[in-house]
């Protein structure tokens, strides 16, 4: 689980780089696209440390998480597609593609 938490943090730390770099670049729009996707991560992070070490949960609580994330974001796009918003259905794809790579990381914990 150490790896899996670590390759976490890294991708995070990537991310508020990125955000920074593009900050100062003016590249705003793209600074929050790059937050959104660093949150993912952060959030991920949390969920497995508090889930991991819990008497009674482990690995298969934190993979069940990840599915409902996966199920509420996934909602979240098909809404802003019916609704045509056109920022939101990014910022939801966003935020699948970044989950989609954490749950591809996940099973070299098992």
């Amino acid at each position: 689980m150490k790896d899996f938490i670590d390759y976490l943090t890294r991708q995070y730390e990537a991310g508020r780089e990125d955000i920074a770099k593009l900050e100062s670049e003016g590249c705003q729009d793209e600074a929050n696209f790059a937050k959104a996707r660093t949150n993912i991560y952060d959030i991920c992070r949390t969920v497995t440390n508090a889930l991991a070490d819990r008497p009674g949960a482990g690995t298969a609580a934190v993979k069940a998480q990840l599915e409902r994330f996966r199920a509420t974001w996934g909602a979240a796009l098909e809404k802003a597609r019916e609704h045509g918003d056109a920022r939101n259905v990014v910022i939801e794809e966003t935020k699948l593609e970044a989950l989609e790579d954490v749950i591809a990381h996940f099973p070299e914990v098992e």
